[in-house]
Order: C-alpha cells, then sequence, then structure tokens
C-alpha cells in the first residue's frame, strides 16, 4: 500500500512539474516578447524604457513565482504518502519477519520457555544460546 502511494505521489510530481514547467515556458516566452516590444506603444522614450524595465521585472518575478510555487506543491504532493504512512503503522510482514530468526518450536509467544535442542549442551563450558525476550 505504501510503495502504491508514492508511486502514485511521484507521477503527481511530474505531471505538476510538466504543467509548472509550461506555465515557466509560456510566461518567458510571451514576457520576453512583450517586453522586446514595449516600443510599439507611442509615446516619448522615456515612457518606452519604463515600461520595457516594468515588463521584464514582472516577468522575472513571475517566473520566480512559478518556481516557488512548483516546489511548495511538490512538497505537499509528497507530503501526503509521507503521512498516511505514518498513520498506516508498521506492515504485518515486518512482524512475521522479527520472529522467523527463532528456532523451530519456539514460537512466537515470550511466555514459552526456551527448551534447546538435545545434544546441544557442549562439555566446554559453552551454553546454548540465549533466547532473546521481546518486551
Amino acid at each position: 500500500m505504501r510503495r502504491l502511494l508514492w508511486i502514485v505521489a511521484w507521477i503527481a510530481v511530474a505531471l505538476w512539474s510538466l504543467f509548472a514547467w509550461g506555465a515557466y515556458g509560456l510566461l518567458d516566452f510571451f514576457g520576453g516578447m512583450a517586453a522586446r516590444n514595449a516600443d510599439i506603444v507611442p509615446g516619448n522614450p522615456e515612457a518606452v524604457e519604463w515600461l520595457s524595465w516594468a515588463l521584464i521585472t514582472l516577468r522575472g518575478l513571475g517566473l520566480g513565482a512559478i518556481v516557488f510555487v512548483w516546489g511548495l506543491v511538490s512538497l505537499l504532493i509528497l507530503a501526503v504518502p509521507a503521512v498516511l504512512s505514518l498513520f498506516l503503522g508498521s506492515s504485518r510482514h515486518h512482524h512475521h519477519r522479527v520472529h522467523e530468526w527463532r528456532g523451530p518450536g519456539t514460537g512466537p509467544n515470550p511466555s514459552t520457555p526456551f527448551t534447546p535442542p538435545t545434544g546441544s549442551y557442549q562439555p566446554n563450558g559453552l551454553h546454548p544460546p540465549r533466547r532473546i525476550e521481546k518486551r
């Protein structure tokens, strides 16, 4: 389930990135064209220069805003599966794998006493491995 959430989130980020990239390109193209053609507006040269500067500034602010909004929305999209993963808790497979290391016949119940297999006592003083209790 978690993997599916992350896959959907990354697909959403990819689609959002394509949309933001398109908006960035359109604003860059039309903003640049408007700034270059500011002299079409009749008036004195100072007004044309001011209009060109204003259009270039607005284009730059717009491009920065697109990048900022893209990053913010991308983080929010990726935050959804991260938060949902916290609420989903640990998977059953994880608990199953925790108990796999135990020997045969010991079971997942910590109250079951450990009974070593016959012939495991070593006369050289080594004892059978201790069972680690789960608390």
